[in-house]
């Protein structure tokens, strides 16, 4: 797993990993908007908002916990290609962008690329507290995409040999 931080304003926090299953599991699990704090642990209280559950404009939001910060995040979908990008925009207190990358690399693997570019509120302050949350984020950000991994494992029953 490569995990990366740059500097500056806003955060921008990139993971990679390689999870052991098809793009379309992988998908399954990142689109299960009421099931995502299995992996995402700093999360909970998801819920829809939209009518829609799939596609762009697809609204939610959770409840996040980082760094003895609490806050509801509300996200919207603004770019969905099934079994290959998710993107949305983050609402809340704290705005930007996620998004998941998926390639198939074979029938059992898929790359994933996760990046986030988060605006904290507050003006500088905000900058600088987010500043000193970007390893307490990273170390969080890897954990998710450790138990994404083990996660997409179990739901695909990866032969042994794979």
């Amino acid at each position: 797993m490569l995990e990366r931080i740059t500097g500056g304003w806003p955060v921008e926090i990139v993971i990679t990993d390689t999870l052991p299953g098809p793009a379309s599991i992988v998908w399954e699990l990142i689109t299960d908007w009421e099931h995502q704090d299995d992996w995402m642990l700093e999360a909970s209280d998801f819920a829809v908002l939209s009518d829609q559950r799939e596609g762009i404009g697809v609204e939610a939001e959770a409840t996040i916990k980082i760094g003895g910060l609490t806050t509801r995040d509300r996200v919207r979908v603004s770019k969905w290609e099934p079994n290959h990008v998710l993107a949305i925009e983050h609402l809340g207190w704290v705005k930007g962008t996620g998004e998941f990358s998926l390639t198939p690399l074979t029938e059992w693997a898929t790359s994933v690329e996760w990046r986030e570019s988060l605006r904290p509120p507050l003006g500088a302050a905000g900058a600088a507290g987010m500043t000193l949350l970007k390893p307490v984020m990273r170390r969080i950000f890897g954990r998710d995409m450790r138990v994404l991994v083990s996660l997409v494992r179990a739901k695909s029953a990866v032969p042994a040999e794979h």
